[in-house]
């Protein structure tokens, strides 16, 4: 086997997501989940962390969070936060995100859906790092928010993975610990 570079990149999504109900909604973009995805994508050696979001208030939010870290106050006051923040990217939507990984990667990124619903069509994460090792390329890995992507988002994914289980039925793990255990799970030593 031959192992071909790839770039991996995450997106945090918030808009095409589904309520407890099972409508389609736009949630709020939650800072603490910026700062840790951040710093997971930063361990793990992603490219770019996407946080997409619809409304024009919601980016400026973030880019405010950004900046404080990128130079203002948090600058110095915590180096490391400036460093994990150098990979967050800010995009109204995947479309967004997918035409930056093109423009800077010269590929159109495959699209790595994740949910807490299991199916016949999910890839184990073993199976998912020998593919990306072995085809190379890029690869944007999906996270929604709220209660899951919506229909019309997972239909965009090529490769969907396998949820995480723990030993119990309960399973609603917040976003940002998804994130930190599938990284691993893809991406760990």
């Amino acid at each position: 086997m031959t192992v071909q570079p790839y770039s991996l990149n995450v997106a945090l999504l918030h808009d095409g997501m589904v309520d407890k109900t099972g409508k389609r909604v736009a949630t709020s973009v939650t800072l603490i989940d910026v700062h840790d995805i951040s710093r997971s994508c930063r361990t793990y050696g992603a490219e770019a962390l996407y946080v997409a979001h619809p409304s024009q208030t919601m980016r400026a939010l973030v880019r405010t969070v950004k900046k404080h870290w990128d130079g203002d106050f948090g600058s110095t006051y915590n180096p490391n936060r400036q460093d994990a923040l150098g990979v967050l990217d800010i995009v109204s939507d995947l479309d967004e995100a997918v035409l930056k990984i093109e423009k800077r990667t010269g590929t159109l990124p495959r699209l790595i859906a994740t949910s807490a619903h299991d199916g016949d069509d999910r890839l184990s994460y073993a199976s998912m790092s020998a593919l990306m090792a072995e085809q190379g390329g890029s690869y944007l890995l999906l996270f929604g928010t709220g209660w899951g992507m919506g229909p019309e988002l997972m239909a965009r994914a090529n490769f969907i993975l396998k949820p995480i289980c723990g030993p119990t039925e309960y399973n609603h793990l917040s976003v940002r610990a998804a994130c930190a255990i599938i990284l691993d799970r893809l991406r760990g030593s």
